[in-house]
């Protein structure tokens, strides 16, 4: 690691300090503290093909009303960002309507988890609005060419015409788990081109639903996080607040040892190579499948973070500021990087120490100032290399407090 630094340290001598990336998924390229989100990574990366997955598969509507009735629900629909409209009443009495005169839908995609859910990626509408009919919620009307069906509910129609529906094939294109977190990004972001584009928080935020989206949607919305982050995300729509917060989390658990290879124990402690998408994912994972008590633990820790935070730094607390040659103040956005690495160090460090204010605040101020640390900011800032050199700052920084 000695040897990575310096030549870490050695590439960073030898570039000037820049802060925009346009290649990063949360570019630092407005003054005005505007995230913005891409779909793209920064690290162009290449995968085996026997590493994705995505088979065909054929359901019938009934198979997937009974996986979505059951407790937990296997067919996950009700990701909560908005990918399109919500269906008017009467695109669904017209969708039955094709089903009884046996016209073939669109082809579904789904993205199966590690335990067995299908999270619906393309054709939420449709499948609610089956669903919706096969539990009696709406009855058809206004019926162009089956006419004959108008007003009557699913209970209302002949024997012949319930099976109908219930054995309706829908045919569904299925991603598979083993298959990269970087691949299923992709196919989201192909699928859904005719629509609002979506960021790889939001794409994240519909892959892994659970209690790991669930807690960062708890967090984001918490008065903490908003006075550490200024009341910046208030009004944000794209998530970049759990952004934020999951990074934070998953680092956090990292060099705390608690994240495995494929969150399995057996097969040891994970480690990070710069894949952030799969480091996101995997913490993620773990979220949802860790127990309530380390859900509410895990809770705390931020918050108390987040405090923390507000307490010994205010203001200012995620971003680079620069004077300019006029003596005015320069701020740069919320920086994500700035925001992980700090929120880890308040961790170590003691709740409301008044006489450990202003030697904490120097010692931040000093490491934003670090040519070094600034330019692990800038392009490959995910990478292993800049990661871990990040951290070892922060460790260096907290030792250095009399605490």
């Amino acid at each position: 690691m000695c040897k990575e630094i310096s030549e870490l340290n050695q590439s960073i001598n030898d570039n000037k300090v820049e802060y925009n990336n346009s290649n990063d998924e949360v570019q630092l390229d407005r003054e005005d503290g505007q995230l913005n989100t891409s779909i793209h990574s920064s690290n162009e990366r290449v995968y085996p093909v026997k590493t994705i997955k995505v088979e065909r598969g054929f359901y019938t509507a009934y198979e997937l009303k009974r996986k979505y009735d059951k407790k937990p629900s296997l067919v996950v629909l009700d990701s909560d960002f908005q990918r399109e409209d919500v269906w008017g009443l009467q695109q669904q009495r017209e969708l039955i309507e094709s089903i009884l005169m046996g016209l073939p839908l669109p082809i579904f995609y789904f993205n199966q988890d590690k335990t067995g859910r299908l999270i619906v990626i393309d054709g939420r509408q449709r499948l609610n609005a089956i669903f919706s009919f096969l539990d009696n919620k709406f009855a058809l009307d206004k019926l162009k060419i089956l006419d004959d069906f108008n007003k009557k509910k699913f209970k209302d129609l002949d024997p012949v015409y319930q099976s109908k529906i219930e054995d309706y094939q829908l045919m569904a294109h299925v991603i598979q788990p083993t298959t990269p977190d970087q691949v299923k990004f992709d196919i989201f972001d192909r699928v859904n081109r005719a629509g609002t584009k979506l960021n790889k928080q939001e794409i994240r935020n519909a892959l892994y639903q659970g209690q790991a989206t669930v807690l960062l949607n708890e967090l984001s919305k918490t008065t903490e996080f908003n006075d550490a982050t200024e009341n910046y995300f208030l009004k944000d729509k794209r998530m970049k607040n759990r952004y934020l917060l999951i990074r934070f989390i998953a680092f956090y658990l990292y060099y705390n040892n608690e994240l495995y290879k494929n969150n399995n124990i057996i097969e040891g402690l994970y480690q990070y190579n710069g894949d952030i998408d799969g480091f996101l994912g995997l913490s993620m994972e773990f979220l949802n499948s860790a127990s309530k008590d380390k859900i509410t633990e895990i809770r705390a820790i931020t918050l108390d973070a987040l405090k923390k935070i507000t307490f010994y730094l205010g203001e200012n607390a995620f971003r680079l500021i620069d004077v300019n040659s006029d003596g005015s103040i320069k701020r740069y956005p919320i920086n994500i990087n700035i925001f992980e690495s700090l929120m880890y160090a308040m961790t170590m460090l003691p709740n409301k120490r008044y006489d450990l204010i202003i030697p904490i605040k120097k010692k931040v101020e000093e490491l934003k100032n670090n040519t070094s640390f600034r330019n692990s900011l800038n392009n490959h800032r995910d990478s292993d290399i800049k990661t871990e050199f990040r951290f070892d700052m922060i460790n260096k920084l907290v030792g250095e407090i009399n605490i």
